[in-house]
């Protein structure tokens, strides 16, 4: 049976630039009915913010979705007391990527 966007749970991915660099690691949700993507990077080096060109996020099983450039950030307090940030990505299409490096 072939997986969709809506079967994944929880699951650990990367956000990669155009160059397919990473830009940053952690946990992400997906709600395909909204286009977004919940993602909670593992640390907060805010490269999402200095990166101009396009994204794509590269999910647990290797697909690749290409991201919107505008995104929203929450900035919230842990249960630790410390500020962890969450993104809202949306994704523009539910293809894989195209024109990207495959996942390294």
């Amino acid at each position: 049976m072939e997986s969709t966007l809506t079967e994944m749970e929880p699951d650990y991915g990367r956000v990669l630039n155009g160059g397919g660099e990473v830009l940053a690691t952690g946990a992400f949700e997906i709600n395909q009915e909204r286009r977004e993507i919940m993602f909670r990077p593992v640390v907060d080096s805010s490269l999402l913010d200095r990166e101009t060109g396009p994204l794509i996020m590269e999910l647990g099983d290797g697909r690749m979705l290409e991201v919107a450039a505008k995104y929203m950030r929450f900035r919230l307090n842990g249960p630790d007391g410390e500020r962890q940030s969450i993104y809202r990505l949306r994704y523009v299409s539910g293809q894989e990527a195209r024109g990207f490096p495959a996942s390294r």
